[in-house]
């Protein structure tokens, strides 16, 4: 009988597929390089789902969400809010530079131009208010809480006679009338004589009530020294501004005790300031000149903000410092009156500049390039600052900051990291760390558990998505050099065009054409035995209008087509059989238009010694 050889065959079946692998190690179930792929069908390889055009734009400059998409383009502000009323658009009203965005109640407020975006009335107006005198006269005079000026019509250090109701008398010591340790009384037939306080000054001039509002802090210069001798030496720095009423400030004051001119009013010109005691008679001069009072609600340069706990904070790298404004009140950022609404400042003691600043778990978080400034609290007594030595934020990557689900993922120079309330991780091992360490720029959003991550360095644009979840990766095309997450979408701009990443959430716009590749790992890396493959299929689902094309590469070689669909119109459920060339590895790759989703990868495949199959055995009959 003739001896035959028996053939052991083995079926092997890849049906759950992972990620981009950029490593050495990337096995034959990932995809060493690969464009417009997704994890969104895992265990399958599904392409991503295509976008769709929202509308054109050029010159972006920032992206924000707050009840509605607002984009700065050039020196326009463009808002569309999400109930569909009337689009705002506000052209050359802002500078044409990159901005720095955060929201808080329904104001959107814009860095370096220190604007206030209202997005409930469409208004923008300025964090900021400044005032000067401008040459016209001043007034200062005391006042009570409700800034009620008083005139006495009773002076002296006896108690008058048989006064009558709403009489006013000014208690005065004798050799100092007009001091304010004289007392200010006030006539009633029902409680007789009460102290008045003057604890407040009334300020007047033109425009000056119209520039404050009340609760302000405002820095002053240029206020005489008589009038600081007289009423306060608040007057040197920042006051409160109480009320506003006309053109008049009411200001809290600390009065000084000291002050012999306390009971009287100065009106302040260029040339002199009068002092004129509350008799109206009794006067002095001061003669100038003197220059302009000015005053100023002043907003503080900052590179980088966030938000949380109902205050705007920020971080300025020229003064290594740390802000946080009024409890509520972003136009205030130096009111320090002792409460738990004040505003916050430190002085950051680590070297370098700050390099993003984002909010998480409770913290907010600044960063430097090799460390984590963490500031946790309920109010201003009771802030405290923790600083970590740890992979921070990369220089030019502060947009890469994105929370996804309590955890904040971020570019370093070491990579993509996420922090969850602990030391920040790496979570980019499977990618170049050569092209992620030489990135210039980066931007971020997240949606539906993703991190998107688009990155432009001297190789080119990537735009990397991470699946949270699962833990893989995939590149899409390069679309995304600003981005914005709404919490249902997330827009990408390719400095043309603003697009919705999930086109299936949006009611209309131009749905764009997904070209897609997939090139897996070496196949047979794991046996040191050459390979006799018998039979090759890759299942998959095409939908309508799809193009596929199977090619393979057998031991580093050129790539050769091994098969071709196009669906035309209609979905089709599809296998792509091919019988190989002998080979020790082989590599697959997928290329194409459309929408597929790759469900299995079946070989059948015997290992062989020299031109003899292993496992052939003889047979006797």
């Amino acid at each position: 009988m003739t001896n035959l050889n028996q053939i052991n065959s083995q079926r092997q079946l890849l049906r759950v597929f992972g990620g981009l692998n950029e490593g050495y190690a990337c096995s034959e179930a990932e995809l060493s390089e690969e464009k417009n792929f997704s994890s969104r069908g895992y265990p399958a390889l599904e392409t991503r789902k295509p976008r769709r055009k929202v509308r054109e734009a050029a010159g972006m400059n920032g992206m924000y969400h707050l009840n509605g998409l607002l984009t700065v383009e050039g020196t326009t502000l463009r808002y569309a809010p999400d109930d569909g009323s009337a689009a705002v658009e506000l052209k050359g009203a802002l500078s044409d530079n990159e901005k720095r965005l955060v929201g808080i109640g329904t104001k959107v407020l814009i860095w370096p131009d220190k604007m206030s975006f209202d997005t409930a009335s469409g208004t923008l107006s300025a964090l900021g208010s400044s005032w000067q005198q401008g040459g016209v006269s001043l007034t200062v005079t005391p006042c009570d809480a409700a800034g009620v000026v008083y005139t006495p019509n009773l002076f002296g250090a006896t108690e008058p006679e048989s006064p009558e109701n709403g009489d006013v008398w000014l208690k005065q010591a004798e050799d100092a009338p007009w001091s304010y340790r004289d007392a200010l009384k006030l006539y009633s037939t029902a409680g007789g004589w009460q102290n008045i306080l003057l604890n407040y000054c009334r300020v007047t001039c033109k425009g000056l009530g119209e520039a404050f509002k009340a609760g302000d802090t405002v820095t002053l210069t240029g206020i005489p020294s008589v009038v600081k001798n007289a009423y306060s030496s608040d007057f040197s720095g920042d006051v409160v501004v109480d009320d506003v009423a006309g053109d008049s400030v009411i200001l809290s004051i600390a009065p000084d005790i000291e002050s012999v001119l306390y009971y009287g009013t100065c009106v302040v010109t260029g040339r002199s300031v009068v002092w004129t005691a509350m008799d109206g008679k009794t006067t002095q001069t001061f003669d100038g000149p003197f220059p302009d009072v000015t005053a100023q609600r002043r907003v503080p340069d900052l590179d980088w903000l966030t938000e949380h706990n109902n205050r705007v904070w920020g971080c300025s790298s020229t003064e290594n410092v740390i802000y946080a404004c009024k409890l509520g009140d972003a136009t205030n950022w130096f009111s320090y009156r002792g409460t738990a609404a004040d505003s916050y400042a430190v002085t950051v003691g680590s070297d370098g500049a700050f390099t993003g600043a984002a909010t998480c778990m409770g913290y907010v978080l600044f960063f430097k390039e090799n460390g984590l400034h963490k500031l946790y609290g309920t109010k201003p007594s009771d802030y405290q600052m923790s600083s970590i030595q740890c992979s921070g934020v990369a220089k030019g990557a502060h947009q890469s900051l994105c929370v996804i689900n309590e955890t904040l993922y971020y570019l370093s120079m070491d990579g993509v990291m996420a922090w969850d309330g602990s030391l920040p991780t790496k979570v980019s091992a499977s990618l170049d760390e050569e092209r992620l360490s030489h990135v210039t720029r980066a931007a971020a959003g997240g949606l539906v558990g993703r991190y998107y991550l688009h990155t432009e360095s001297s190789g080119g644009q990537r735009l990397l998505v991470y699946d949270t979840e699962k833990g893989l990766w995939h590149e899409e095309d390069a679309t995304g050099w600003a981005m914005c997450s709404t919490g249902r979408q997330l827009y990408l701009w390719d400095k043309e065009a603003i697009w919705a990443a999930d086109g299936s959430r949006e009611a209309s716009g131009e749905e764009d054409t997904v070209e897609y590749e997939a090139v897996t790992g070496d196949i047979g890396i794991g046996s040191p035995d050459d390979k006799y493959c018998s039979r090759v299929t890759v299942r998959l689902d095409a939908m309508e209008r799809t193009v596929v094309t199977l090619w393979a590469s057998f031991d580093g070689g050129e790539w050769q087509e091994m098969g071709r669909v196009d669906t035309a119109g209609k979905r089709v459920r599809v296998n792509l059989p091919f019988v190989p060339t002998r080979h020790d590895t082989m590599r697959l790759r997928l290329t194409g238009k459309g929408q597929i989703a790759v469900r299995s990868i079946a070989m059948t495949l015997s290992s062989s010694e020299g031109g003899r199959v292993n496992g052939g055995v003889p047979r006797h009959g």
